[in-house]
């Protein structure tokens, strides 16, 4: 018989545990509340504008990674971005550490898009609850309509988010339940003329701002002067509530008085991520309950960044397949 896997998240975590057990033989159906995968390495759209809004880059260090950037790169989704990178404190600016550091092409969100195929997608299906019952994993909307039974549930959200989901594995819950996690302001900015900037990414250590990046030097990216700026946890924390127009404002005013006189912004527009990054680390790559038959995985799990979220999917993959999967 045939083993049905249920996945709640369609980030890069959600996906690769998802493809690594289907390619075992179970069948898999993947839920996502979003309109399409990527979690926060996505790509937002505007008209002819497009931004990489979470995710900024990629590195793949790990053994266990390193076939999957030689598989996008066939591919031709992700290509290495050469853009200089500085790190900004108040003693100076410094060269960044070197890469190299892959970005999906045209946008972040291809890598999604290419782990997503062949699977079994459902996109702007929220699971609100799920239920052990008669030995299967019940998985209910919103509404109380039940979309589906599994034999295991993988649950590849946010710590915050996984919590109430977790009410029938009392023990991962407990531990999830202590993941905090930080929010951030992301802008997107489209300027009428190049920036008189000689860098392409800066980390910043003070101030509003802990990361610009000039978008549009990335491989395949439309020539338009486009930049995303992140927020600090801080200034996210105390602009929590503020209307996006008024946030892209703000953070429009940080970069200019960090580094002078801006030209005019053609386009602008804020994003909130409500659960950007873990506060601390975690010592597990991922957890699963081999009793119960449902694991919790996440970038929260691994360190954070796009490897971390790979590893901890491909972790969870492994733990169920070795005890008990198909």
């Amino acid at each position: 018989m045939t083993l049905r896997v249920g996945v709640i998240g369609a980030g890069a975590a959600g996906l690769i545990a998802a493809r690594t057990v289907q390619r075992s033989g179970a069948e898999v159906v993947v839920f996502d509340k979003g309109r399409r995968p990527g979690g926060r390495a996505n790509t937002r759209e505007h008209g002819s504008h497009r931004f990489d809004h979470g995710a900024q880059y990629f590195t793949l260090r790990d053994d266990r990674t390193r076939p999957l950037l030689d598989e996008w790169r066939s591919a031709g989704v992700v290509e290495e971005w050469a853009g200089r990178l500085v790190r900004i404190t108040s003693e100076g600016t410094q060269p960044a550490t070197k890469g190299p550091r892959f970005v999906g092409v045209p946008g972040m969100i291809a890598v999604a898009e290419h782990l997503a195929r062949g699977l079994d997608v459902r996109s702007g299906a929220r699971v609100d609850r799920i239920v052990s019952s008669d030995g299967a994993w019940r998985f209910f909307g919103g509404d109380g309509s039940e979309m589906g039974r599994f034999d295991r549930a993988l649950v590849a959200l946010p710590a915050p988010q996984a919590v109430p989901l977790l009410d029938a594995a009392p023990e991962l819950q407990r531990v999830v339940r202590a993941v905090e996690m930080a929010p951030c302001w992301a802008g997107m900015f489209v300027f009428g003329a190049r920036l008189d900037l000689d860098f392409d990414g800066a980390f910043l250590t003070d101030g509003a701002l802990a990361w610009i990046a000039r978008d549009s030097s990335k491989p395949g990216r439309p020539a338009a002067e486009s930049w995303v700026l992140h927020a600090t946890p801080e200034w996210t924390h105390r602009n929590r509530d503020a209307d996006r127009d008024v946030v892209s404002a703000r953070l429009k005013e940080a970069l200019a008085a960090r580094f002078g006189p801006l030209p005019p912004a053609v386009f602008e527009r804020a994003h909130r991520w409500g659960y950007a990054q873990a506060t601390s680390p975690f010592e597990h790559e991922a957890l699963y309950d081999e009793r119960l038959g449902i694991g919790v995985c996440g970038d929260w799990c691994a360190g954070g960044r796009v490897e971390g979220a790979l590893l901890s999917g491909l972790a969870l993959a492994g733990e169920l397949l070795e005890h008990g999967g198909a």
